[in-house]
């Protein structure tokens, strides 16, 4: 009976090392994607896309590219509450070539002449780093608009209108919006996370800079739904964050010690979309929103301008799939999107 205890340990080393591997095995799990299919109108593209637009330009047409991603909700939102809804439907289809690029797929596509690739490199090589992100071109190949991420319907129809009566001759798209949106309904909310400065010239902190203005028809969503949140908050606790009116001819001195005003500063940044926040450090712009986002992926936004974080990955989703990885194999579920933080 004097070997009780070396069993006795033995049989413990055993459970411990069993238990231990059993927790390591239950890793996180990620919630939230859906799957969607691209509307079956789409055109059934060769993927030689200049030939493809010629072909739209000939019968008054522009083409627009629909680049997705598997599983991604913002795609699902575009397809099913936009593209496949009327009266946008209607409008696509009459004087749109639509064409879906999967950012993550291997088919052989011609953007040019000069330049066959594949879908996974182009996207990469036009930076696509949100989707779904909207290219539409013109009779000559060339880009005449972008939209990086979701749209509402209002604000789709908006680029639409855009682009079917060719206003990009003329003004930019912030141009436009700013002549032909006027809603009104919208007054500036204030919030603690707000400083009133006007001159950044000295600034080398993190700087958060929203644009707002009162025809903003998703700014209150965005305070209600992401400002509201404590992880957002506890991230832009490090920034120095200002929020400037995008309507404004407010005074106020650039990083570069340049004077302007919040309206002319806005136009300068190509600030289409509003609630429209730039991340700069050191007076450099890092990242910048320019869709609604789910607070998953805002907050690796806000991430990746801290702590130069923006020097070691290429993007924020590069640096969101680094920190995933880690949370999941913690045992860390994640939810990508609830509809309730939406």
């Amino acid at each position: 009976m004097k070997n009780k205890p070396i069993v006795r340990l033995f049989t413990s080393l055993i459970l411990s090392f069993t238990l231990s591997h059993s927790f390591a095995a239950e890793s996180g799990k990620v919630t939230g994607g859906i799957n969607f299919d691209t509307p079956d109108w789409f055109k059934d593209s060769f993927l030689e896309i200049a030939e493809d637009a010629v072909e739209a330009s000939e019968e008054g047409k522009h083409v627009l590219l629909f680049f997705h991603l598997n599983g991604c909700p913002y795609c699902n939102k575009m397809v099913n509450q936009n593209f496949q809804q009327e009266p946008l439907k209607s409008q696509i289809q009459a004087n749109f070539d639509s064409i879906e690029i999967n950012i993550k797929g291997d088919r052989e596509i011609a953007m040019s002449e000069d330049m066959t690739t594949t879908e996974s490199v182009l996207a990469t090589y036009l930076k696509v780093k949100y989707t779904p992100t909207i290219l539409f071109l013109d009779g000559n190949n060339k880009t005449v608009l972008r939209l990086n991420g979701y749209r509402s319907p209002e604000a789709l129809k908006q680029a639409l209108d855009f682009v079917q009566q060719k206003a990009y001759l003329k003004n930019s798209f912030s141009e436009y919006k700013r002549d032909n949106m006027k809603y009104g309904q919208y007054q500036l909310n204030h919030n603690p996370l707000f400083s009133s400065t006007v001159d950044f010239s000295s600034l080398s902190i993190p700087v958060a800079l929203l644009f707002e203005d009162n025809d903003c028809n998703e700014c209150q969503q965005f305070h209600d739904k992401m400002l509201s949140r404590k992880e957002i908050q506890q991230q832009l606790k490090n920034y120095h964050m200002v929020r400037l009116d995008a309507k404004s001819t407010q005074p106020v001195i650039n990083f570069h010690g340049q004077k302007t005003t919040a309206k002319d500063w806005a136009d300068s940044l190509n600030i289409s979309y509003r609630p429209g926040l730039v991340l700069f450090d050191e007076g450099k712009e890092i990242a910048r929103t320019e869709s609604m986002l789910y607070p998953f992926h805002f907050e690796h936004v806000l991430r990746f301008g801290l702590n130069k974080n923006y020097q070691t990955y290429p993007t924020y989703l590069d640096l969101m799939s680094v920190r995933q990885k880690k949370l999941l194999a913690q045992g860390v579920d994640i939810n990508i999107g609830k509809p309730s933080d939406w």
